[in-house]
């Protein structure tokens, strides 16, 4: 009977011949198996590390990391951490992970690191030239096959742009044209191609330094040339500016190098023709004497010959406290040479004001005048180092200001004394002694006391004036001070020679001292008890009310001095004329000066009555000593103030700027006319008028913009380089490795 082959029944035999070959590649199979399983768990159980599971090595930068863990934050550090690899990794985390080591500010993770304001504005602004610009069709087939809107709402992590395992050479730094253009709201394909053509480049900002060049070259050169052939006229632009070492930024050379033959003399006021020459830091103001003796206002000795006025610089010392803060505020609408108009409380609060300079003046002679300024502070309540502090008095003499006590307020030691005793009823709530000044005039009290013989002597030979026995009542033998007339002081009040010279030296001092002005024959170099002012009135000699200047004769053999204090100061220093006692700058970055607008910089904003802003604007005026923002322009900030820019650009100033130039490749390209191939200097422009108003960025060039065309005449396809990263830095404000700092073990 016939049967289907595939039904027949099969033999043994043949069976086992046809299983032969399955079973033995079976067997082989699951022996090859069990070898790599067997040699995978070796590897994983035998590794020190994971290393061999990395999809490529490192750059060079990180080939030091051993650890997978170190950045990524999924990975373990076991052998079996690699199944974590099928799990996504936290890209915050990691990217949190690489700011271990590169140091960036909170806005890392924005787009080029700018802030959420900056990168709103500029969007809007791109969003408007995008309209204008044909998209290319490689750009939209981009944006259709990897749409990046989603990820820039994520954020842009470090390996967004990063991507390592790339290879020992591989550059992490490098960015694709294509890459940048994923994200920009304005495509183009290149540099050359609809690339937006350029904005008031390079000056978005104005220059730190005011310099018309159009002026200088157009009429200041040629005059200066037309009076003194010799003087030095830069004909090419290196003669001001230079690359530096950095190569980084154009920058103008040192003052010494390129202005000083013209505005050396403008500095130190040599070319002033009108007014002082130096800086009123320290004054005894004219008051009006005839009103408070009315008034019965008990201020003690006080010049009636003064004509001062109150500097600012005693208006910040002054205004350290609450309380002179308030007589600052209630006496700023008078004029303290005419009080006739004045009411009781402002008469009371002139009053407290007199007190409180003859304080500042008795803590400038018994201390250090260090002291009396280490307590004003910076803004936000910083308290001034030590070097600050000595520039804002630039060694000031203490002879000037001894020299000046000698003859403004002779009887101020013996006033301060015995004002810790008495207080005038007539100055009310307005006078108080703090106890650092009451410690302050015992220590004086204590230190610098006249012996007891000269004190007596003193008693002895000191007239008494009318007022005196006029004021004086039998109260159980007790005599009583007059309002109208100074303390007088006691034996043991009596101060050494730094507050009151002795009779001998009051008598020497009047034998050789020449005739001449009150406050003209005074300088830095005084001596205490040398050679005193001729008009110095002895303190025995001046119970009234008013200090007179007492003219002394000039021996036959006496030297002439007709050498004024503010000449003798010609190269810059301190110096005493009349009542006031000035600061004459002494050249190019003076420290008195740069000291000043840093401290009151920050709490004087524009149009504000405080003693800050008083400073501030004495020293910035146009026709201020000194004449610092004559070059050096001035920013307002916002609600804090005003700040001079005294620190030239640097990188560090350009960090915020995405553009960048660098001008040392460009040197060997440039054409006849030098600099002026690129920037094209334009006539007619309103550059000064830019510098009027605070805000740096208003600004009117005097030159012209650069122009895309003509760094397209070398930057194209097929010449130079025309790649985002060539022209423009991915972070905006800069990118760090900061030093690591290991302690050196203590044995």
């Amino acid at each position: 009977m016939w049967r289907p082959r595939w039904i027949r029944p099969v033999r043994p035999l043949e069976t086992e011949r046809q299983a032969s070959p399955n079973a033995l590649r079976d067997r082989l199979a699951a022996l090859l198996a069990f070898v790599t399983v067997v040699g995978v768990g070796l590897v994983f159980f035998l590794a020190k590390d994971t290393q061999f599971l990395m999809s490529g090595p490192l750059t060079s930068a990180h080939g030091a990391i051993e650890m997978c863990s170190t950045c990524h934050t999924k990975s373990g550090s076991s052998n079996l951490s690699w199944l974590h690899g099928f799990v996504a990794g936290d890209r915050p985390a990691d990217s949190r992970a690489c700011l271990t080591c590169h140091a960036m500010p909170d806005t890392a993770f924005n787009a080029h690191g700018a802030s959420a304001d900056v990168l709103k504005l500029s969007t809007e602004r791109l969003t408007t030239i995008a309209a204008t610009t044909p998209t290319p069709l490689s750009a939209r087939a981009q944006s259709i096959a990897s749409p990046t809107h989603g990820v820039i709402e994520r954020g842009l992590y470090c390996a967004t742009c990063h991507q390592e395992h790339q290879g020992v050479n591989f550059n992490l730094n490098k960015i694709s044209n294509e890459q940048c253009r994923s994200c920009h709201v304005v495509k183009f394909e290149s540099f050359d191609g609809h690339h937006p053509q350029f904005e008031n480049y390079p000056f978005r900002r104005r220059t730190r330094i005011i310099y018309d060049h159009a002026d200088h070259f157009g009429k200041h050169f040629p005059e200066m040339a037309k009076k003194d052939p010799t003087k030095r006229i830069p004909d090419t632009c290196s003669a001001c500016h230079n690359s530096r070492n950095d190569k980084r930024v154009m920058a103008v050379a040192p003052f010494e190098q390129t202005c000083t033959g013209c505005h050396l003399d403008q500095i130190t006021g040599r070319e002033r023709v009108s007014g002082p020459k130096g800086i009123a830091f320290l004054s005894l103001p004219g008051l009006d004497m005839q009103t408070l003796k009315k008034k019965r206002a008990s201020i003690g000795e006080w010049p009636d010959a003064s004509e001062a006025e109150l500097t600012p610089f005693m208006k910040v010392m002054i205004s350290r406290t609450a309380r002179g803060r308030s007589l600052l505020q209630t006496v700023d609408s008078l004029n303290l040479q005419d009080l006739t108009a004045a009411g009781d409380a402002q008469i009371k609060a002139v009053t407290a004001l007199a007190w409180e300079i003859k304080n500042l003046f008795h803590a400038l002679i018994s201390g250090k005048a260090s002291d009396v300024l280490a307590d004003l502070s910076i803004a936000g309540g910083t308290k001034l180092g030590a070097a600050l502090v000595t520039d804002l008095i630039a060694g000031i003499p203490r002879d000037v200001i001894i020299r000046a006590h000698q003859q403004w307020l002779p009887n101020l030691g013996a006033e301060m004394v015995n004002r810790r005793h008495t207080r005038d009823q007539e100055q009310g709530s307005w006078v108080t002694t703090t106890t650092e000044s009451k410690s302050t005039l015992d220590s004086e009290t204590a230190t610098v006391a006249k012996p007891a013989r000269l004190a007596q002597k003193d008693q002895q030979t000191r007239p008494r004036s009318a007022p005196d026995a006029a004021s004086a009542k039998n109260d159980g033998g007790k005599e009583t001070v007059s309002a109208n007339e100074p303390p007088r002081a006691k034996s043991a009040d009596q101060t050494d020679d730094l507050l009151f010279p002795t009779e001998e030296e009051l008598r020497g001092m009047n034998a050789t001292q020449p005739k001449g002005p009150v406050g003209k024959v005074d300088t830095a170099n005084a001596k205490p008890g040398s050679v005193a002012s001729a008009n110095t009135v002895s303190p025995a000699a001046s119970d009234a009310t008013t200090v007179k200047p007492r003219a002394g004769a000039a021996p036959a053999t006496s030297i002439e001095n007709n050498v004024d204090a503010e000449s003798w100061a010609e190269y810059g220093g301190w110096y005493r004329q009349d009542y006031t006692i000035f600061y004459r700058p002494t050249g190019h970055k003076d420290k008195f000066i740069h000291s000043w607008l840093l401290l009151t910089g920050p709490e004087a904003p524009k149009g504000t009555a405080s003693p800050a802003a008083a400073v501030f604007d004495a020293l910035t005026h146009k026709d201020a000593p000194g004449s610092c923002t004559k070059c050096h322009s001035v920013d307002h900030i916002r609600s804090k103030g005003r700040t001079v820019n005294f620190s030239p650009l640097s990188v560090k100033n350009k960090q915020e700027r995405f553009t960048q130039f660098i001008h040392e490749p460009h040197f060997g390209m440039l054409e006849a006319r030098g600099c002026l191939t690129c920037h094209e200097l334009e006539r007619g422009h309103p550059y000064l008028q830019s510098y009027e108003q605070g805000d740096p960025q208003r600004f009117v060039s005097n030159f012209g913009t650069v122009q895309k065309d003509l760094c397209q005449t070398c930057h194209t396809s097929n010449m130079a380089r025309q790649d985002c990263l060539l022209c423009h830095k991915y972070h905006v404000n800069g990118m760090s490795t900061p030093i690591m700092s290991t302690k050196i073990p203590s044995e």
